[in-house]
């Protein structure tokens, strides 16, 4: 059901729709003023972060090889693939995840 209603005065019918423009402008400004939270730093240890380096770079390398393939620079994304895959191993042992 609305606010407005047949028996409203004209002139509030008038005003509603300049008031809730007004009201709107307002509410984005504040929030856009309110500090945005910073994510907490995680606890994540430097054996963490490599692994996780290598493995994006080992999804890049996939997702460059699915796109190539069949095609002009399949047999470089191949390459790129499996030395990302070496660096990701290298990475794993490194830091005691892989036998």
């Amino acid at each position: 059901m609305s606010a407005i209603d047949k028996n409203v005065d004209p002139l509030a019918r008038l005003l509603a729709p300049v008031v809730r423009q007004m009201l709107i402008a307002e509410v984005e400004r504040l929030a856009a003023a309110i500090p945005v939270a910073k994510p907490k730093a995680t606890s994540a240890s430097k054996a963490d972060d490599d692994i996780m380096e290598a493995c994006r770079q080992v999804a890049n390398a996939a997702d460059a090889l699915a796109q190539a393939r069949f095609g002009v620079g399949e047999i470089a994304a191949r390459k790129s693939l499996e030395r990302a895959a070496t660096f990701l191993g290298r990475a794993m042992r490194k830091h005691g995840r892989m036998p």
